[in-house]
């Protein structure tokens, strides 16, 4: 599967999700019933059926970002300008970090947090960088940047650095474990406080902040390192917000057989549905390289939409219609017919 639909994946499963959010799956049951595998009304935020939520529409705004040809700063100022046409759900922490309209924006309101947040609100939508077409060390790199624009825990940074690592390494065909223990050696190679240093998202002037986080960098690696393997192996902590529990979950769901079999129980579990189902959704879109059966199910696309108008997007466009455009000119020519 190419990386548009890649995208493709990763909208249709956060669309399917955006009806579960923050309900627990006895309520789920009571009103959706024992499977749901066609979009639904009931977002807590007012989606509409069909309509993928702020997972999606920061990964798209990201690429709308790149396209900007400004590298970081172009990406956060489409991240920028998506937050200030007043989207229905932003994270607390995304929000914060983005109102401070910096590159360092991310590492203050970490700071902000007693250096305690570690939300999942980069991990959902760093899969566009792997879209966007950066691959080996480029990728690690701008991965570990483009998370801490809003979200500079370690935690977090790392996790987004295996997951692009390892969305790269089912892509290229290697099996689910193997991709994932690739993928890890990959976030163990990465010097990530010189990455954000080299880039002055950390400096003189957020000195604390430098210092927590080469505090705590050996033991967030340790804290992914297990959370990653755990998945594998099938546990599921929680569907929570915290980035880890959304890296493992997805990791557990996402190991099955077909397209609908990885996401609805994301989906059916609910609390932070939307995000995890946007996570296994990139996950089983790049297990889709040269495989069969992982295809987004057909009828989940005609209907396809952003919840949210912004500037280079409007709300009724279909992403069938509109997804290519997000693409660079040099991906978009490679993609099969």
């Amino acid at each position: 599967m190419s990386n548009l639909q890649t995208l493709f994946s990763l909208a249709a499963a956060d669309a399917l999700g955006a009806a579960t959010e923050f309900k627990t799956p006895d309520t789920i049951r009571a009103r959706y019933g024992e499977s749901i595998t066609t979009y639904q009304e009931g977002s807590v935020f007012g989606f509409a059926p069909g309509e993928a939520t702020d997972d999606t529409q920061m990964t798209v705004a990201t690429l709308l970002g790149y396209r900007k040809g400004t590298g970081l700063e172009g990406v956060l100022a489409g991240l920028r300008e998506w937050l200030a046409t007043g989207p229905p759900d932003v994270g607390g922490l995304t929000r914060s970090a983005l109102r401070y309209g910096t590159l360092s924006g991310g590492v203050q309101a970490w700071q902000d947090s007693g250096f305690q947040s570690a939300g999942n609100g980069g991990l959902m939508r760093i899969a566009a960088v792997w879209i966007e077409g950066f691959r080996g060390a480029e990728l690690a790199r701008e991965s570990a940047l483009v998370t801490a624009l809003t979200h500079a825990d370690p935690r977090c940074v790392f996790a987004s650095v295996f997951f692009t690592a390892f969305l790269e390494a089912l892509a290229a065909g290697q099996q689910y474990r193997a991709a994932a223990e690739a993928a890890l050696k990959v976030m163990d190679g990465l010097d990530a406080r010189r990455t954000l240093l080299d880039a002055e998202l950390l400096g003189i002037e957020t000195y604390e902040a430098n210092h927590a986080f080469s505090q705590a960098e050996r033991e967030a690696r340790a804290q992914v390192r297990a959370r990653v393997r755990s998945g594998l192996d099938g546990k599921l902590t929680s569907q929570s917000g915290f980035v880890l529990d959304t890296l493992e979950a997805a990791l557990a769901h996402a190991r099955a057989d077909t397209w609908l079999a990885c996401v609805e129980p994301a989906v059916r579990l609910g609390d932070d549905s939307d995000t995890v189902a946007c996570v296994v959704g990139a996950i089983v879109g790049a297990r889709s390289t040269g495989a069969g059966g992982l295809s987004v199910p057909a009828h989940l696309l005609p209907d396809l939409r952003l919840g949210h108008i912004w500037a280079g997007w409007q709300r009724d466009w279909a992403c069938t219609a509109h997804f290519s455009s997000l693409l660079s000119t040099d991906l978009l020519n490679t993609e099969p017919a």
